[in-house]
This record gives C-alpha cells, sequence and structure tokens, in this order.
C-alpha cells in the first residue's frame, strides 16, 4: 500500500465517528463512509497482495435480500455448507469457507478484514457483528475451482444493512471475483444498482447472476438489465449474466437444484473471469479509486474550514464594531464620559489646598479607587437647571459599566443573528448549539473582567492627575489662581465626596466649583495640553478595554466556541499532518 495513502485510514475514522455519534447520518455522509471503508480495504488488501502475491483465489457472493446467495455459495464448493433460511437476513456476517488452503494463508486475510475479528461458526453471535468466519472445509468434486475461498455475505439492502456493510466491503475488496446474486424481483433496485456504482471502478471481474426467473422471462430480463447497465456505465463492458431459473427440490428440507445447463454457465463464466485477473493491477486500480472519490471524502471537510474561517471573520468583525460601539457610547459621549473628570478632581487633592490638604491626605490613605466606590449618587445629585445640589440621592451610576454591557448585549445578539442566517451543515449547526451552552458563562467571565480592567486602569488615571499637576507645577500664576479661597474650597468638597463614594464622576460635570476649575485650566495656557492628556487618556483607556475585555474575553471566548467543538461529531477538527497533506493538495486542485 502507497504509504501516501495513509490519509485514507485517518478520514475513515472521522467518518466513522461522525456517524456513530449522529442519530441522523445524511445519506452523503453514509455514502462517504462506505467508500472509505471500501477503499481502506482496498488499501489494504494491495499491501497483502505485495506481500503474498501467491494468495488464493478468492470469490465473493454478494446480493440483496432472499436472492439465493448462501443457495449459490453451496452450488460453487459443491457441498452444503452455507447455512440457508426462508427468513430475510439469516446471513449477518461474512463466512469464507476455504477449499485446499493453508492456514497461513487464511491468517493473513486477517489484515484485510480488520476491524472485524475472525471467529471460528459454532462460536457466531448474530449481535455481535464485529466478526466473520474463515474455515477451511472439503469441497465436492464438482467445486467450481480449488484452492479458493468462497465467501458468502450479508444482505446489502436490509433493514440493518448499514450494520453489515463493513463485511461486505471488506469482502469485495479481498476479491478477485464477483458474483452479484440478484432475483427478478430486485435486479432493478437503487440498492443493487449503487452497488454496481460502487464496485465498477475497482476493475474486478463480475459475473451478474438474475434468479428465480421464468423461462419466459429470461429474454426480457436479459435485456433490460443490459440497456440498464449501458446507460448507468456507458462505454463499459456488460458483465456476464448467468440467467437462473427456478431452482428444483426434490424434497422439503432438501437444497434446490439447477440445470446442468445452468451450473455450465456458471462454470464458464467462473473460468472466463479467472482468465482477466491481473492482481499487478489492484495497487493502480485502488489508487484511482481513491482518485476519484477524493472530491466526494474531503469537500465537507473543506466546507467545514471555510465556515470556521468565516465565524473568525465573523468575530473579528463583531470585535472591530464592539471597540467602534464603546468609543462611541463612553469615550465620545460628553455626556457619558466620566474618566478625565476623575483625573481632574484627583489633580484637586494634589494641590496641597490651604486649610483642606490634611483632610484630603487622610482620604488619598483612606481610599484607593475601588471601582465600586467611586460611584455616587448619580446625575441626580445635582439640579440640572441651577446646578445646586439635590438634598436626596439615587442609585450610583457606572457610565462606564452601562457602556460595556451595551456593547456585551449588542455583541451576542448580533453573533446569534448570524449564526442563524448560515447554511445548514453540521459546523455551524453544532456551533450555534455550543454558542446558546456557553452564552452565559461568555456573559459573567466577560462582566467579571470588566470591572476588574475598571480597577486596574484607575492608576492611569492618577498617573494623568500628576502630568497635569506636574504642568501647573511651572505655572505659579495659574497654581495661584486654582489655590484661591472661593473656587477650591468648593471644588476640594466635590473632590472629597468623589473621592469617598458620595458622587459620581460624571457629576463633576454639572458641580458649579468644578466647572470654574476646568474652565480655568482650558482657558489657561494649559488649555492644549489639557486637551492632548485627556485625548492620550481616552487612547490608553479604549486599548486598555479591548485588550482586556473586548477582545480579551468577548473576542477570546467566541473564538473557542469553535475550537471546543466535539471532535467526534465534525470531519476537519485538529487534522493528523498526513490528512492536512491531502487537504491542502486537493485544495490546491480545486483553486
Amino acid at each position: 500500500m502507497n504509504e501516501s495513502n495513509h490519509w485514507v485510514t485517518q478520514l475513515l475514522h472521522r467518518y466513522s465517528n461522525v456517524v456513530a455519534n449522529s442519530d441522523s447520518p445524511s445519506a452523503n455522509t453514509l455514502s462517504s463512509l462506505n467508500t472509505l471503508q471500501l477503499a481502506d480495504a482496498v488499501l489494504d488488501n494491495s499491501k497483502l497482495l505485495s506481500t503474498f502475491p501467491n494468495q488464493p483465489l478468492q470469490i465473493a457472493v454478494i446480493g440483496p435480500t432472499q436472492s439465493g446467495k448462501s443457495t449459490l455459495v453451496n452450488v460453487l464448493l459443491d457441498s452444503q455448507v452455507a447455512g440457508i433460511s426462508a427468513l430475510a437476513g439469516f446471513t449477518v456476517h461474512a463466512q469464507g469457507y476455504a477449499s485446499q488452503c493453508s492456514e497461513a494463508d487464511l491468517a493473513n486475510i486477517d489484515a484485510v478484514m480488520h476491524p472485524l475479528q475472525r471467529t471460528p461458526a459454532s462460536e457466531l453471535d448474530a449481535t455481535k457483528l464485529d466478526s466473520y468466519v474463515l474455515e477451511s472445509i472439503q469441497a465436492g468434486k464438482h467445486s467450481v475451482q480449488s484452492p479458493a475461498v468462497v465467501w458468502d455475505t450479508p444482505d446489502f439492502d436490509s433493514i440493518e444493512a448499514s450494520t453489515y456493510t463493513l463485511s461486505v466491503l471488506n469482502t469485495v475488496a479481498l476479491a478477485d471475483v464477483l458474483l452479484l446474486m440478484v432475483s427478478k424481483d430486485k435486479y432493478g433496485d437503487k440498492s443493487v444498482w449503487d452497488m454496481l456504482s460502487l464496485i465498477e471502478p475497482l476493475g474486478k471481474p463480475l459475473i451478474v447472476c438474475i434468479n428465480k426467473l421464468d423461462e419466459h422471462d429470461e429474454q426480457t430480463v436479459k435485456h433490460a438489465f443490459s440497456n440498464r447497465y449501458n446507460t448507468q456505465f456507458p462505454g463499459k463492458e456488460i458483465p456476464d449474466l448467468v440467467l437462473l431459473p427456478f431452482a428444483k427440490k426434490t424434497a422439503i428440507d432438501a437444497p434446490p437444484l439447477f440445470e446442468q445447463s445452468v451450473l455450465s454457465d456458471l462454470t464458464t463464466g467462473l473460468e472466463d473471469a479467472n482468465q482477466t485477473i491481473d492482481r499487478t493491477q489492484y495497487d493502480r486500480l485502488s489508487n484511482q479509486f481513491i482518485e476519484d472519490h477524493q472530491a466526494q471524502w474531503l469537500t465537507p471537510l473543506l466546507d467545514e474550514q471555510t465556515a470556521q474561517a468565516d465565524w473568525q471573520n465573523l468575530i473579528d468583525d463583531a470585535i472591530v464594531k464592539a471597540d467602534e460601539s464603546y468609543a462611541t457610547e463612553y469615550l465620545d459621549n460628553d455626556d457619558k464620559y466620566d474618566t478625565f473628570n476623575r483625573a481632574l478632581a484627583e489633580l484637586l487633592t494634589l494641590l496641597e489646598l490651604p486649610g483642606i490638604a490634611p483632610t484630603l491626605a487622610k482620604t488619598r490613605q483612606l481610599i484607593t479607587w475601588p471601582a465600586r466606590k467611586l460611584l455616587g449618587v448619580g446625575k441626580s445629585v445635582w439640579n440640572a437647571k441651577d446646578g445646586s445640589r439635590n438634598p436626596t440621592g439615587a442609585e450610583p451610576i457606572d457610565l462606564e459599566s452601562e457602556a460595556l454591557e451595551l456593547v456585551l448585549n449588542t455583541t451576542l445578539v448580533s453573533v446569534q443573528g448570524a449564526l442563524l442566517e448560515q447554511p445548514q451543515n453540521p459546523f455551524w449547526t453544532h456551533l450555534n448549539r455550543q454558542f446558546r451552552r456557553n452564552e452565559h458563562a461568555i456573559k459573567s467571565a466577560y462582566r467579571e473582567q470588566a470591572a476588574s480592567a475598571q480597577k486596574d486602569f484607575e492608576p492611569e488615571i492618577e498617573e494623568a492627575a500628576r502630568k497635569l499637576f506636574e504642568q501647573l507645577q511651572s505655572q505659579p500664576a495659574l497654581l495661584n489662581s486654582l489655590r484661591a479661597a472661593r473656587v477650591t474650597a468648593d471644588a476640594a468638597g466635590v473632590a472629597l465626596a468623589l473621592k469617598s463614594g458620595g458622587l459620581a464622576p460624571a457629576d463633576l460635570i454639572l458641580a458649579p466649583a468644578m466647572l470654574s476649575v476646568t474652565t480655568l485650566l482650558t482657558e489657561s495656557a494649559l488649555g492644549r495640553y489639557l486637551e492632548t492628556i485627556k485625548q492620550d487618556l481616552k487612547r490608553r483607556q479604549r486599548e486598555h478595554i479591548n485588550q482586556r475585555v473586548i477582545s480579551g474575553v468577548l473576542g477570546s471566548q467566541l473564538t473557542a466556541l469553535a475550537e471546543e467543538l466535539d471532535d467526534h461529531q465534525l470531519l476537519a477538527q485538529n487534522l493528523e499532518p498526513e490528512l492536512q497533506t491531502a487537504m491542502q493538495a486537493f485544495k490546491a486542485k480545486t483553486i
């Protein structure tokens, strides 16, 4: 087997896991699983024959329910070794009957039948389908071929056929000659022609036996089958047809007997088939089979990878919009942005105002800018009409937290809406479920980090205040103006209320004393520098919140949803190196 095709086995495991973990796998997924199982077994058979080229002839009898497969096996061996029953689905294991074969030759076959386990016929369990039989028998003197192994296989069209498929496909891969046994009633069934479509590219000699015919039906059935074969496989040679009339029974329990002419046709067909066997072509044909099915197998993986890239693009766009929303709703909103007001209030505590400096110094020791403590009673403290202080307070207002909460909810609603608009494929279906399961955890992590990030930004606010204070020290006249008793005493009182949690930073914009301080600074020579500090503080705050909260938590948690999807439900998660290489080669061909 070409080691470069090891990815086929890896991909087979992935499809097997998906089917095993799906309540209703799609028809395309099941079809891909069947062809992958066949391809994997064909590769194993090629490897076997490259090591042991003189393996005995393998003849496989396949067919739908009640077609007479077991009867045909007995005819081929001239021995009543295969169990026969009027019940559909009687044979549920692949059963090989070896005539004049060594045990060493039979043991080699295990590699092709894997993962099925070789089991003695006497120990077969109809409820355990991971077994197969391979035993030596004494064939009759009229057996068609010796040495050889003749295989009886489960029905490929029964209700339970999906559980028998591995037995059928492994046997097909092992076979040198295939005998398709169908009845008059079923030769036109879709399952029969699907099987023909599956095995035809393997190039194995094929004999089609149509059973249970009335004499007057023979030519009609032969003509109908030939026409359909020409239509479905244009340019391909029609396989040998052996028409089998209703077999006669000599007694109720006796096996049916075929006319000698029929047996002669069957013997001749097998002899002709044997002449066309060319095991040297198996490797080429198996590689061609893989090449022909690559698109069927790998396109779903490519679709998943494309969907995952689309998901990441969707997240990236959502995070960009979330960052812009934070800036619009808070940083650039003059009615809500209160961070710089807090910097100005901190500046006042640095001015060492006459008469109240000890009080402010003590406040600095006791209060360490906890995020929630900074929030006071809200704008209702101040009368919006005349700027006077209201006697009663309200619940604290955290304007930045409000903006961040709006960003969170808007982003998640947008993402969920985008998920619902995606095409119906396994990746988006499972991702949507994962989103719903993790939405609460994402919100909790975001809110926790937002509170922590706000607190951790407080040193930046103090740093902005220190920079302003350093500039004021170089402007003695302006500093003295700020220290004027009427303005500074009131302003310092506002700063103290802010530091002790009795005033919201947003209220500073309405406090008359703070308005005086802000106006004085703005109209002074420091006005331009004041604006520079303000804009720099905004920029650093935006970067801080984006890194810690918006991208750091929201973006990361949304990205992780796809990375945490169950490998057993998707095909393209965490690809092995060989499979990744096959995918890259496939994508290069499809561009």
